[in-house]
């Protein structure tokens, strides 16, 4: 069965399960909803920061492009209707997850399992292709979620904590 590809994505932490739930729609609006564990994202989150990472890899001030690329791909995200999806239908625990990277794209194929050797995957699946931009403002999405799961926040670079802080208000000058 070919994973389905996903054109829209709303991601959001689920109290009562303890993770992340996508819930995610393609062209022709079907939806689905993948649940992403905290053990999973510890996985998954620095190889996708690491892809972007190597886009400046050879740059001067790398951290510094980086926390500017994210916050304008933060400030760039327009807000939009979220997915809805019925969690009692198409859905599934991710199992594992493919990364297809290009230069200056990347796909995730998000799997409820494995195939077995020399049978046919017939498991739940569906792909999420990426631009770099939509990957940072995803990022920014998961971070948040995780930081109101309360998981870990160590799995996150420096650059990204750096662009979510609030920028410093020029000190004031008092004039005597």
């Amino acid at each position: 069965m070919a994973p389905l590809t996903l054109t829209r994505l709303t991601t959001e932490y689920s109290v009562e399960e303890d993770r992340l739930c996508l819930r995610g729609e393609d062209e022709t609006g079907r939806t689905i909803v993948i649940w992403l564990t905290a053990r999973m994202l510890r996985v998954l989150t620095p190889r996708l920061t690491g892809w972007l990472e190597r886009q400046t890899a050879n740059q001067p001030l790398a951290d510094v492009r980086q926390t500017m690329a994210q916050e304008a791909a933060v400030a760039g995200h327009a807000a939009q209707p979220p997915v809805t999806a019925a969690l009692d239908g198409n859905a599934f625990l991710t199992r594992s997850i493919d990364i297809i990277t290009a230069d200056d794209a990347m796909r995730l194929v998000f799997k409820a399992q494995e195939g077995s050797a020399g049978a046919p995957d017939t498991a739940l699946a569906a792909e999420i292709p990426f631009l770099a931009e939509e990957l940072r403002q995803w990022l920014a999405i998961v971070m948040a979620a995780s930081d109101t799961a309360g998981w870990p926040s160590d799995i996150w670079p420096d650059w990204m904590h750096e662009a979510r802080r609030p920028a410093q208000a020029a000190p004031r000058l008092k004039l005597h």
